[in-house]
């Protein structure tokens, strides 16, 4: 048996992501996949046995890295200011390495609603109540007004985060932002949901 080359393995699981990202599980081929890797598809198969084998390998990676950065953010004791500019910036630094990932999750919700139920029961999300601890924090503090609960917080920051990305092709095109221009728009973005999230619930400034 061939010994396992782990460079030939990571370009694989490179190229699947690539084309998970931008296809989702059914529209994705595993010939398209080897041709993004620069090997056979026989090559492929013997990393992996097959299209599914290689999609939960690819959906490990992705929200992995979204979950090891969130409990990083969770574990920093924070006020509420400092979790939500935490949160926004952990998100579109995420988005900016993975630009694909908000499309992926999204083909995920729409075409495998068995995988979504999984993913959500396979994890416990301390997150919204961790915001529901820091907005009553704040609101006796009087520094936020908003009766907003932690789980709509959190919803909006994602979507918020992640629309820009999931419209990146319209976006770009309907100004005729150069790639230059569009990488600067989305670093405004980040500034703007900042203060756009902050001034939502009654407050003046980041």
């Amino acid at each position: 048996m061939p010994k396992i080359d782990h460079d030939t393995k990571d370009r694989i699981l490179a190229a699947a992501e690539k084309v998970f990202h931008a296809n989702g599980f059914k529209g994705a081929r595993t010939s398209l996949i080897a041709e993004e890797a620069g090997i056979s598809r026989t090559m492929m198969h013997y990393y992996f046995n097959s299209k599914e084998e290689l999609f939960q390998e690819v959906l490990k990676r992705s929200v992995g890295v979204v979950l090891e950065h969130a409990q990083g953010v969770l574990n920093q004791p924070r006020n509420l200011k400092e979790m939500v500019n935490g949160l926004i910036d952990l998100l579109c630094d995420v988005c900016a390495l993975k630009p694909g990932l908000p499309t992926f999750v999204v083909n995920i919700f729409n075409e495998s609603p068995e995988i979504a139920y999984f993913m959500a029961m396979g994890q416990s999300d301390e997150l919204p109540k961790v915001l529901d601890r820091l907005l009553e924090e704040a609101k006796q503090q009087g520094t936020v007004q908003s009766d907003i609960t932690g789980e709509h917080l959190m919803l909006h920051i994602y979507g918020l985060c992640s629309m820009a990305y999931l419209a990146h092709n319209y976006i770009k095109a309907k100004e005729k932002r150069s790639d230059e221009a569009m990488t600067a728009f989305l670093e405004e973005r980040r500034v703007q949901i900042k203060s756009f999230v902050w001034h939502a619930l009654g407050n003046q400034g980041m």
